[in-house]
């Protein structure tokens, strides 16, 4: 099922802004050297997985839009021919 147009446009700069806010985090806690190592590693670990799951939610959404304009794309055609076989059986009859 596709979500709405807009629901994936509002959606998709909120994404985009939590992947970068967590790219900034990941690159803070590779760069704190007061943090032990192993410590720092689970905790960009950690990161990384947020981030993934940031980008596989971006994506799912950029293909329900994708799916969206095609469906409608799709309507626009038949709802084209349907107002022109009307307007032909109308001159015809």
């Amino acid at each position: 099922m596709a979500f709405p147009l807009v629901t994936v446009l509002t959606a998709a700069p909120g994404l985009i802004s939590a992947a970068t806010d967590i790219i900034r985090a990941i690159k803070d806690k590779k760069n704190n050297p007061t943090m032990p190592e192993s410590e720092k590693l689970s905790e960009i670990g950690q990161l990384i997985e947020k981030q993934a799951q940031v980008i596989e939610d971006l994506a799912l959404n950029n293909r329900n839009l994708a799916l969206a304009v095609r469906n409608n794309r799709i309507i626009s055609f038949i709802s084209i021919l349907i107002g022109v076989m009307a307007c032909v059986l109308a001159i015809w009859m």
